[in-house]
């Protein structure tokens, strides 16, 4: 509790709190699974060089869509299994990790954390189909389109049950 109370500690205890308890996701319900619209498709993302990509050319597998922010303790605790899993899936699905953070304090971030291989990417703005009051939020989008996860709040990402549904996404 005391480490609570000291603002240099707060943030990494906050993150490994929340870490400890954090379960993974499930599937939303057929009925709450939705597809997204052409303003997604044609949603603008850039990377750390400001090269410019669109939603829609990084669909051709399943995607794991993050919206995040380095400040946030959730955001910061989900990612060292966002990373397990980038890693043991990158074949089988496009990660995509956005800020609206400038891209020079994301990438301070990463290089201080070790999280340098993620891809991140940044956006002003999140369209309709992906915006949410609070961060983070993980999407799961089928190759057709499909939001079949929609997670809000930190999750256990690198789990037998997500890989389950990514492998399941890509015989679909």
């Amino acid at each position: 509790v005391i480490l609570m109370l000291i603002p240099a500690t707060r943030k990494e205890l906050s993150s490994f709190l929340i870490r400890a308890t954090s379960f993974a996701p499930s599937t939303l319900d057929s009925d709450e699974q939705y597809t997204i619209d052409n303003q997604a498709l044609s949603w603008q993302l850039y990377d750390y060089n400001g090269n410019s990509v669109r939603f829609e050319e990084l669909n051709d597998k399943p995607v794991f869509l993050n919206i995040l922010a380095t400040w946030c303790p959730p955001c910061i605790a989900e990612l060292p299994g966002i990373l397990e899993l980038y890693n043991d899936s990158k074949e089988s699905a496009n990660f995509i990790l956005v800020s609206n953070e400038s891209p020079e304090d994301v990438k301070a971030f990463a290089e201080k954390n070790g999280y340098t291989d993620l891809p991140f990417y940044f956006a002003r703005s999140t369209p309709a189909a992906f915006s949410s009051q609070s961060i983070p939020i993980t999407f799961l989008v089928s190759k057709d389109g499909r939001v079949v996860l929609k997670k809000k709040g930190a999750a256990r990402w690198n789990s037998d049950k997500t890989k389950q549904i990514l492998k399941q996404l890509n015989t679909k």
